[in-house]
């Protein structure tokens, strides 16, 4: 099985913006690159999927899903939240009628904040060149 990096995930992004349809079959961006939707509207999106996550966390404790039905549903929406969650980091950075050439890598962000944290807390789990590291 294929492992996903986050350049990958950026890639294939990059690459099916410009053909994602909406609803009713029409190309949902008149951007190829996703910059006619605002860094809000993307937030909204990414929003949006985390609440249907919980919705369907609220129906597993109550007992409306059993847990293999949220495991499904579950993968599917944190799936779609880290895809919008990719784009928004793509478009975080574009001003009106000025799209942002790279928006932030948000590998290089996730390691840098991972090590941030680990110096702040003082864990030796730290990420580095060569994958994850135990520092002592």
């Amino acid at each position: 099985m294929t492992k996903l990096t986050f350049d990958m995930l950026r890639e294939a992004n990059t690459l099916r913006l410009p053909t994602f349809r909406n609803s009713l079959g029409e190309l949902a961006h008149s951007q190829p690159d996703g910059s006619d939707w605002t860094p809000s509207d993307w937030l909204q999106a990414l929003v949006g999927e985390v609440g249907e996550y919980a919705n369907f966390r609220k129906k597993l404790q109550r007992g409306d899903i059993t847990l293999e039905q949220f495991i499904v549903h579950a993968s599917k929406e944190l799936a779609d939240a880290q895809t919008y969650l990719d784009i928004l980091a793509r478009r975080c950075l574009d001003m009106p009628g000025r799209p942002h050439p790279t928006g932030i890598d948000l590998g290089e962000a996730t390691i840098a904040k991972f090590n941030e944290v680990s110096q702040r807390v003082n864990s030796p789990i730290w990420i580095g060149p060569l994958g994850v590291q135990v520092r002592e």
